[in-house]
């Protein structure tokens, strides 16, 4: 549930090593909702910002917030209200253009 800039380019095999985490770690933080890879048909990509945002929820998980407490955080403060996201890297959120059209 992260803002995107950076094209998805990692596999996640390749996304996993990069950080040290099984990926079925990776499989659960998507189905919590808290990450969306691109998709290609059954193969998932994870761009460098994923990276970045996989990051910030391990910590945040290893220092004590249950995965289901950072989704609701992020229901009520998504995260382009909570990190330095910029006007143009909003537009270009999946998860920003999806609020959006939901609230018109």
């Amino acid at each position: 549930m992260q803002c995107q800039v950076h094209p998805s380019i990692y596999r996640i095999s390749a996304a996993a090593e990069m950080l040290d985490l099984h990926p079925r770690t990776l499989r659960n933080y998507e189905k919590a909702g808290l990450v969306t890879p691109s998709r290609k048909g059954k193969w998932r990509y994870y761009s460098a910002d994923d990276i970045v945002w996989i990051r910030c929820l391990f910590s945040m998980i290893h220092g004590g917030i249950t995965i289901a407490s950072i989704g609701k955080l992020l229901h009520y403060a998504p995260c382009w209200e909570v990190a330095d996201c910029v006007g143009e890297k909003r537009r270009q959120c999946p998860v920003y253009q999806q609020r959006s059209r939901e609230s018109r």
